[in-house]
């Protein structure tokens, strides 16, 4: 069970979306006009170091984010990919409460066999802006499991905890 309060939960989730946000903005703007880097190729089963997303993403110079095999030390893993629906922009609070609901929801629980409020990993996520869903047609929300313990050698389906 976790030992953080579920609002200290939700709370790191949020700011961690924020920052997801910002950054894949000009990612994703740089590497669509660049046809560089594999931002937008990210995938379910991928894994990578969360701390190097984080500078790859956040960089002045968007580069790749330095995918890892599973069976190779890392932290985080790609575990959900979901489309939001067309349409207007629905405004950056709308699009990260759906972040939110689908990468703590019944994705997250399937994925690692508890519900999200009672595990002790840890959920991140990236999801379009207005510039990225306008100018590129992005709808799509990206969620990924956080290692509790530190880097590891494996997924994280089916950890029950």
């Amino acid at each position: 069970m976790s030992s953080l309060s579920p609002i200290v939960r939700n709370t790191s989730l949020a700011v961690l979306a924020a920052g997801a946000v910002v950054s894949l903005s000009a990612c994703g703007l740089v590497n669509s006009l660049l046809g560089t880097g594999n931002v937008m190729n990210i995938a379910v089963g991928d894994c990578f170091d969360e701390a190097a997303m984080q500078t790859a993403l956040g960089g002045e110079e968007v580069s790749n984010i330095p995918l890892i095999d599973c069976a190779e030390p890392h932290d985080a893993e790609v575990f959900h990919v979901e489309d939001l629906p067309d349409g207007e922009f629905p405004g950056d609070a709308s699009v990260g409460d759906s972040m939110e609901e689908i990468c703590t929801g019944s994705a997250f629980e399937e994925f690692v066999g508890v519900n999200y409020m009672d595990s002790a990993i840890h959920v991140g996520g990236l999801q379009p802006t207005a510039q990225t869903w306008d100018s590129f047609d992005d709808r799509e929300i990206l969620c990924y499991v956080i290692s509790d313990e530190g880097p590891i050698s494996e997924s994280l389906q089916g950890a029950n905890r």
